[in-house]
């Protein structure tokens, strides 16, 4: 009779622990890409009307509270529905806006560096899907 749900007890363990490292990675790439262009002020370049708004020290900074926030939901292993619904909701809109910002630099200039960053930027959107489909609030 106990041997069931000391089995629950340790598979939530065991997905906790996934869970908590999915949120960490995802923090860290979140929190890096900010930082990455919080240093590169010219990343972006076409369309030049949009230029400036796409480089604002504003926008990175939001990106880099985001993934600040990711990262401390993963080490401290909160469960705060707010907190972690604000860390994934920001992290996936500053993906989507950097991938329609590299597609107007693909199709429109022609500039074909960025096809493996878009990539990883769709694999890091899948990967905040899967965190936000297993992440379990108030355990």
């Amino acid at each position: 009779m106990l041997r069931k749900p000391q089995t629950q007890l340790n598979q939530l363990h065991k997905f906790s622990s996934i869970n908590r490292w999915n949120f960490i990675k995802t923090g860290l790439l979140i929190a890096g890409l900010a930082v990455c262009f919080m240093m590169d002020r010219t990343y972006f370049f076409y369309p030049p009307s949009l230029a400036p708004a796409w480089n604002n020290i504003y926008f990175d900074a939001v990106g880099l509270i985001a993934g600040l926030i990711l990262i401390a939901v993963g080490v401290f292993n909160l469960h705060e529905d707010r907190l972690v619904k604000l860390g994934l909701g920001v992290s996936v809109a500053f993906l989507t806006v950097l991938i329609v910002a590299e597609f107007f630099h693909v199709f429109g200039a022609g500039y074909y560096r960025f096809h493996p960053i878009i990539l990883f930027e769709f694999y890091a959107i899948i990967n905040f899907m899967q965190l936000a489909f297993e992440y379990e609030p108030r355990q």
